[in-house]
Order: structure tokens, then sequence, then C-alpha cells
């Protein structure tokens, strides 16, 4: 009777491990760890789990099982993780094997931050179209149907929902230092506001000859360039003759480049005191 009862159970646990996860049960494993790294680093958390759903079947295929790999990403030449080797495309390819279904997600959102996919993330992170197309333009796979399935998949199972969810995280308050010439160190806060596409600005900086207290902000044109004006008071040493006070104005363009958590600033100016005559300004500094 015991051996009876052995083997049942055996057989029943080998049954129970060996189901296959549905569409449902997978989004719902894993779509708060898609919204994660939406929050992270700005990828539709529709597409984020439209691609794993495709890739790994559910996370049912071989490839999602023996290395918790996803998003059927490649070892290409910079991967120096572990490997597996699956036939696909060719014969015995080479794919990243992961610690954790977790690694994968994350790799997967690194993998997008590379050269050929950052015009990616000029789209807003709530056209999931626009995602499925660039990624199919972009050759993320070799379906010429890429992006229509992974559309399919989106609006079967409304996961565009979760595309809404961080919105309130797009506007943020930073600070940060920067360096240059001819402001050697500058402190600064800017407040970005991505969904009317501004920003603004203020600034105390310090040179060889003069202090600065600045007031400004400007236009968006995407994430990674703004171009706006600065107003504010400069005062200049007059060695033995006091201080003086001046209006000071400034018309700058910054290029905000992201970093993991931060932005990287550029900021080139022109300043000016009296409206004729101009100084070039050029800082570099990290806000976060």
């Amino acid at each position: 009777m015991a051996h009876r009862l052995t083997i049942f159970l055996l057989i029943f646990s080998n049954q129970l491990f060996s189901q296959k996860l549905s569409t449902d049960q997978y989004i719902s494993q894993y779509k708060d760890e898609a919204k994660r790294q939406m929050k992270k680093y700005r990828i539709p958390a529709s597409i984020t789990l439209a691609q794993a759903i495709l890739e790994s079947g559910n996370g049912n295929s071989e490839l999602a099982k023996q290395s918790n790999n996803h998003f059927g990403i490649k070892c290409h030449t910079n991967w120096q993780g572990d490997k597996v080797f699956h036939d696909d495309d060719e014969y015995n390819e080479c794919f990243r094997k992961y610690q954790s279904v977790l690694d994968s997600y994350e790799d997967h959102s690194k993998f997008l931050l590379r050269d050929r996919y950052l015009g990616l993330f000029d789209l807003s992170i709530n056209d999931y179209k626009g995602w499925a197309k660039g990624l199919k333009n972009a050759g993320y796979a070799t379906n010429p149907k890429y992006d229509k399935l992974l559309i399919k998949i989106i609006e079967d199972y409304d996961l565009n929902a979760f595309d809404k969810w961080p919105t309130e995280n797009e506007n943020k308050l930073v600070s940060g230092f920067s360096i240059g010439w001819k402001d050697l160190i500058s402190q600064s806060f800017l407040y970005f506001n991505a969904d009317k596409k501004y920003f603004i600005n203020t600034r105390l900086s310090s040179s060889l000859s003069d202090v600065s207290l600045m007031l400004g902000g400007g236009r968006l044109i995407n994430k990674y360039l703004g171009v706006g004006g600065e107003f504010g008071v400069l005062s200049r040493d007059r060695e033995f003759d006091g201080i003086d006070f001046l209006p000071n104005f400034e018309l700058n363009t910054h290029l905000f480049i992201p970093m993991k958590h931060k932005k990287i600033n550029l900021k080139i100016g022109l300043s000016t005191t009296n409206g004729k005559q101009y100084e070039p300004r050029i800082s570099v500094g990290i806000l976060r």
C-alpha cells in the first residue's frame, strides 16, 4: 500500500510541476516586474510582457526552462555570463543563460539601451504600436510580422493598461553639481514636466571673478534636448572698489543624457550683462 502511495505521489507531483503556464497566469506572475522595469528604464510594460510571452511561450519554452531566458536574447560578442546552445535561425546558436527570470527581465531592459534601439525612447510610453514597429525595424527579431504579433498580444490581453501606471513619475525634481567655463562650479535644481514638455531651473554659480544667481526654464524638444534661457543677478568684484551687482541674461541649450538613475547634463550658452557683449559658457554635470 505504501509503495503504491509513493508511486501515486511521484506521478502527481511530476504532473503538477510539468503543467504549462497559460498566458493569463504568466501575466499575473510577471506584470509587477514588467512595471518595475518600466519605472526604472521607461520601456512600456506592455512591450516587455508581450515580448516575453511571445519569445518564451509563456515561460514554457525549453530556452526559458533551461536558462531563464524569456526574451530570446543571444550571446553576442559582449556577453560574459553563462551560455546555452539551441537551434534557432542557425544550428546550435549561443543564447544567454540567467540565474533567475528577473535577471532576464533586467538584461532585456539593458539590451534595449543599445544604440540601435535608442530612437524608441523618443516615443510616448503609451505608444505600444510605435514601440512594436520600432523593435521590428531595428531587427530585434527576424519574423517580418513581429510587430503585428506583439500588438495582437497586447490588445488581446489589454496589456497597455499597465503602461499608465507610472506616468506621475515622468514629472520630477532633480538637482546636481556641474563644472565648466566660465562658471567653474554650479549647483542647479531642475523640474521636468514631461507631459507638457517644459523644464524650470534655478542655478547658483561661481567663477574666478563673479557669482551669479539665475532663474529660468525652457522647452523640452525631446527627452535628450532642451532649449531655453535664464535671468538673474551677477555680482562682480571690482577689486578695491567694492562689488557690482549686474542684471544677467543667458540663452542656453541643454543635452540630457540618461545614465541609469541619473542624467548627464551638458549645457552650452551665451551670457550677457548689457545686451552688447556676450560670453560663451559651457558646463557638464550630473543630475539625480
